[in-house]
């Protein structure tokens, strides 16, 4: 810091010095390095500000000096202490004074280009406060205008000095403004010059200035008005002629501009000056009459403002005029003749171009000059008048006439605006309509709420004045029309426009000072164009047209559901008449498997909004679809169910919308479906909270909505059955029926079925959600027998709808089976009401193995198969397992006997049901009796299994066979099993009785242990019983060796015991009373000898085992 001070002292003593001579310069140069660096270094900076006093005064001295080198690096020193806020901060105000008078006068008599340049670079760079300007303003005003027109003829003088201008305006504007006259000559008159720099660098300025000039001040209005009548009007002739087409009309917009409302006092030259456009604007050049359009702006701001300002109405009258809902215009004498004329002349040229066939280039610029003049126009362009003159035309000129391109493009902008008008209310009750009719036009349309909201239009708000509630007819009107017009651009934007409508409407409907009348009749005139727009629809044919104009009106009624609140659409006050002839003319469906408790719907009830429009948006679709012949709909509006199930009351509108699917069962509806199916899913995701699903819903609705596709299959398919029955030809266009994708209704399905299945909804005890929703489904199916019968007329599998039921159900069947019943076994055991799953599983199976040539349906067998063979590993409740088995059984044995043939692909799975069935019956709790009673059920196969050829079947059944029914000592055989018992036994694959210990080693038993000997006593205190009971494997082993520590010796029998024993062998087994196996003896039997006889212990019943082999 110290070497530093120590460098300026010395740089300031060699500049102070009348004899520095070169060392000046040196010096000079030290001072320019050190202020560089200073840049980025606050102590450099600070010893600068702290010898700014001293080096500014040197400095100011030498930018007069004659030696071009001194003077030069002096004003570049000079330049950054007067720009830089710390170093400027330090100057004396005395001091600045004389700097600002130096550089002026330097400015003036420099004879060097060089030196001018600096001085005016210097006034641009300097950050001097208003005040000290103030008093040298004339100086430096008369150093600007001079090089402006310097004696050089200099362009890079005249561009400082432009610099130098735009930097004291925006310090001294309104001195600026008072001297426009003095100023802006010299600066308009380079618009004309044949160099395009010159003319490019000031035209910049004046659109930087522009505020400061425009108005224009009168004095400044009679100079151009002068200057324009001797030399620029004829000089703008010139280039005209010359070919400076473009150049010429740009220059006129600005001195347009300059001459403002002065120019009407002028008319010969006006008149004069008006010639220019004339030819421009109907030159050929597309860039000609584009800079025509951005010129013809100018005129725009020289007349309208002024007028606009005279006629305005006091801000009080307006405000009074506003709450009172009063016409805000009176037609007769708020505006002049003058002024329409004006406004006339101004649209001329522009009604022109738009009804013309030009560029859309061109089109385009019109349309901004156009708003530009709406803009322009503020509150009046809400007049009648004016709107007659302004709007009108144009709107006429976009719906009629000019090629389709330019028309759509156009009436898509006119759209716009209209609906911009529309919503310029919205949020206008927040805010002062005095605030917002004085506020700034340049400003963000966000800062106001008159000022529009939409930049597309070259970002020239408009101020719409709010809109009464009595311009609906007006609005409704106007789209009525636009809806005709046979383009979806403008269906879009009349929908954009409605909208609006719609958040007005709503806006009213929260006003306390609205009646219910008010209410009633706003309802009715929405309703009733809604309804016209729908009915118009179904007029048209089911083309294209028809099909756009179909998704318009759903549009329509969708947006009535988004903008306006439920309390009112769903509220009981309101009541309309459904006076629909959709409703009229309905046809009811009689069919015993449509459910009982469907809402009924007549002609004319008295209905809430939300009702009547539930039924015109269902009629609309539905009556296209009996007309249209496409392949697909595209109405699936998951977001207009999502809005219809939002409302007060949302089970009631899906009751209603159940009633209304169920009253026809095409198979077109289920796309509808597919969309109440999704909206009801979002709508239940976007709740997150399933306790207000499940007092919003009731659960037999939601069963009815999942039953709804079956319910279709099977009843339309009956239709088609019998026709093929009725056609001699036997064929059915099965398309024709618009059979939809059924891949994407088993996902709508399973994803809606996740969802709800994983509430705790209250159902009536004892059932079970899906085990309620299968019995449905089980209803549904029934009588589908025809179907199988004839399902192979109706074409092949892709477009057979007998396969697509099929597929549904194998879907759905697998998600139930997988998802909820096979957790719901594992912890509690099948619930009541849950075997209406086995026995659509059952149903299914029966279905699916009737068409065993659809390779489409192998998929959904293998999965079938293979989570019903799952469930049964779950199984293990007792009376869970019978059910099984008496269910599935029937629907197993045909399986098994397709897996030789047509189920090749599937054995796998079938063999898995097949082996899982049998170990369920093994580890059932309580265990299963395997009696005569449970082999009958199991016979037909046990038949077909124990001799099957494929022994990865036969092998598990005979061990079955053996661990169960071989181990009973008496069966009676069902008939249909002795052919294949007899076969087997006496090759010794099974066994028919029990045998011994032994013989139950070497069977092979599955999921049995290893039995022993147990001897009890009985009721009879003088008889005891030998029970078989389980014994571990090595305990069996131990068994057949006696341990050596341990030898009993083998007692013999006596006398007694052994007359005792040839008295009972010929008694028969007493199965009956004590189960197979079991002998009684008396208690004589085993008293002698033996005192350990009534043990457990297997080691003590050697003699026990003894007496049993000699007695078998």
């Amino acid at each position: 810091m110290s070497d530093l001070s120590a460098e300026l002292e010395e740089i300031a003593r060699i500049l102070a010095s009348p004899d520095a001579g070169t060392g000046k310069s040196l010096a000079y140069s030290a001072l320019l390095r050190l202020q560089e660096q200073s840049v980025s270094d606050p102590d450099g900076i600070r010893a600068l500000a702290g010898r700014s006093r001293s080096l500014v005064s040197l400095l100011a001295g030498d930018v007069r000096e004659e030696d071009e080198e001194i003077a030069v690096q002096a004003m570049k020193c000079l330049g950054f202490m007067i720009h830089h806020p710390t170093t400027l901060a330090s100057i004396p105000v005395g001091v600045a004074g004389g700097v600002l008078e130096s550089l002026a006068n330097v400015i003036i008599t420099a004879k060097m280009k060089s030196v001018c340049n600096l001085g005016m670079w210097c006034i641009s760079m300097q950050q001097f406060d208003g005040s000290l300007l103030n008093a040298h303003f004339q100086s430096l005003l008369k150093a600007i205008i001079h090089a402006l027109d310097n004696p050089f003829g200099s362009l890079s003088t005249t561009f400082e000095a432009i610099q130098a201008l735009m930097k004291i305006a925006s310090q001294l504007g309104e001195m600026m403004r008072d001297s426009l006259h003095i100023w802006t000559p010299p600066l308009y008159r380079r618009l004309l010059s044949t160099d395009k720099r010159e003319r490019d660098m000031t035209e910049r300025c004046l659109l930087k200035i522009k505020s400061i000039m425009l108005p224009p001040s009168h004095t400044l209005s009679k100079v151009l008005a002068l200057d324009m009548e001797e030399r620029l009007l004829i000089s703008m002739k010139d280039m005209l002629e010359q070919g400076f087409k473009v150049q010429t009309v740009r220059a006129w917009g600005w001195f347009i501009r300059l001459l403002g409302h002065h120019a009407l006092r002028k008319r010969c030259l006006l008149n004069d000056m008006l010639k220019i456009p004339e030819l421009t604007f109907s030159d050929q050049d597309v860039q000609v009459q584009i800079a025509s359009q951005f010129a013809w702006e100018g005129i725009i701001d020289a007349l309208i403002p002024p007028t606009v300002q005279a006629q305005r109405s006091n801000t009080t009258k307006e405000k009074q005029m506003q709450c009172g809902h009063n016409p805000r215009f009176n037609t007769d004498d708020s505006l002049s003749s003058g002024f329409l004329k004006i406004i006339k002349l101004i649209m001329t040229p522009l009604i022109g171009i738009i009804s013309s066939k030009s560029d859309l280039s061109v089109h385009s610029s019109c349309f901004n000059t156009w708003c530009y003049l709406l803009h322009k126009l503020d509150i009046y362009v809400n007049h009648p008048l004016v709107r007659n003159l302004v709007l009108e035309p144009v709107f006429e000129a976009a719906f009629n006439g000019g090629p389709l391109i330019m028309r759509t493009w156009l009436c898509n902008l006119c759209l716009d605006l209209l609906d911009d008008s529309i919503s310029a209310k919205l949020g206008n009750d927040e805010k002062d309509s005095d605030d917002q009719v004085g506020q700034n036009t340049s400003e963000m349309p966000n800062q106001g709420n008159l000022i529009s909201g939409r930049f597309s239009w070259n970002q020239y708000p408009i101020k719409w004045l709010p809109w009464d509630p009595c311009q609906l007819d007006f609005y409704i009107q106007v789209i009525q029309t636009i809806c005709n017009e046979d383009r979806s651009l403008t269906c879009d934007a009349a929908l954009r426009m409605f909208r609006s409508v719609l958040k007005l409407v709503q806006m009213e409907f929260g006003s306390p000072s609205i009646t219910y009348d008010d209410i009633m009749w706003i309802l009715k005139k929405i309703l009733t164009f809604a309804k016209k727009t729908c009915e118009d629809t179904n007029l048209g044919c089911g083309d294209r047209k028809g099909t756009r104009l179909c998704d318009t009106s759903l549009l329509f009624l969708q947006t009535i559901f988004e903008q306006l609140q439920p309390s009112i659409l769903g509220s009981p006050l309101y009541k309309i008449p459904l006076d629909l002839k959709y409703v009229a003319n309905w046809k009811l469906v009689d069919d015993f498997r449509q459910p009982l408790d469907m809402r009924e719907i007549t002609y004319m009830d008295m209905v809430s909004p939300v009702v009547y429009l539930i039924v015109l948006y269902y009629a609309v679709i539905q009556s296209h679809l009996d007309k249209s012949g496409a392949e697909t709909t595209p109405w699936g509006s998951c977001k207009y169910m999502e809005i219809v199930l939002s409302s007060d009351d949302p089970s009631e509108n899906l009751a209603l919308i159940n009633a209304l699917l169920y009253k026809h069962a095409n198979f077109s509806c289920l796309e509808l479906w597919s969309a109440v199916a999704g909206g009801l899913k979002d709508h239940m995701n976007a709740a997150n909270d399933p306790s207000l699903v499940q007092k919003a819903f009731n659960f037999s609705t939601i069963i009815h909505l999942l039953s709804y596709p079956f319910y279709v299959y099977s009843h339309h398919m009956e239709k088609i059955v019998d026709t093929n029955a009725a056609d001699s030809s036997g064929e059915y266009l099965v398309s024709a029926l618009r059979k939809p994708e059924v891949g994407h209704l088993i996902e709508e399905w399973i994803s809606l079925y996740g969802f709800v299945s994983t509430m705790d909804i209250r159902l009536p005890a004892p059932n079970t959600f899906h085990g309620l929703l299968c019995s449905i489904l089980n209803a549904c199916l029934k009588g589908d027998t025809s179907l199988l019968e004839h399902g192979n007329d109706l074409g092949s599998s892709s477009d057979n709808p007998v396969i697509d039921l099929i597929s549904f159900c194998g879907n759905v069947l697998t998600y139930i089976v997988e998802q909820n019943l096979t957790s719901e076994v594992c912890t509690d055991g099948m619930k009541a009401g849950s075997d209406s799953v086995l026995h659509f599983a059952a149903r299914f199976m029966e279905m699916s193995m009737a068409k065993t040539e659809s390779q489409s349906l192998v998929v959904v067998n293998s999965r079938v198969f293979h989570s019903v063979g799952g469930l049964a590993s779950c199984l293990h409740f007792k009376q869970d397992i019978l059910l099984f088995v008496k269910i599935i059984s029937p629907q197993l044995l045909q399986g098994l006997s397709l897996m030789e043939t047509e189920w090749k692909s599937i054995s796998e799975e079938v063999q898995f049901l097949w082996i899982e069935t049998l170990n369920c019956s093994l580890r059932s709790q309580p265990p299963i009796t395997f009696d005569s009673s449970y082999l009958k059920i199991q016979a037909c196969l046990l038949e077909k299994t124990l001799d099957h050829p494929n022994p990865s079947i036969s092998n598990p059944a005979i061990t079955y066979w053996n661990s169960t029914y071989g181990e009973q000592m008496k069966l009676d055989y069902p008939p249909s099993l002795l052919h294949v018992l007899d076969k087997l036994s006496r090759s010794g694959r099974i066994f028919l009785r029990k045998r011994s210990v032994s013989l139950l080693k070497r069977c092979n038993v599955l999921a049995e242990p290893p039995q022993r000997y147990k001897v009890t006593s009985t009721h009879n205190m003088t008889s005891k019983r030998v029970e078989l009971v389980e014994v571990p494997e090595t305990q069996l082993e131990h068994m057949k060796e006696p341990s050596p520590k341990v030898k009993r010796k083998r007692s013999e029998l006596t006398e007694h015991q052994k007359e005792v024993r040839r008295a009972q062998r010929g008694r028969e087994r007493d199965c009956g009373t004590h189960g197979p196996g079991i002998r009684t003896y008396t208690s004589l039997d085993f008293s002698q000898g033996n005192d350990d006889s009534q043990e457990s212990d297997v080691q003590n019943q050697e003699p026990i085992l003894d007496v049993l082999r000699r007695a078998y």
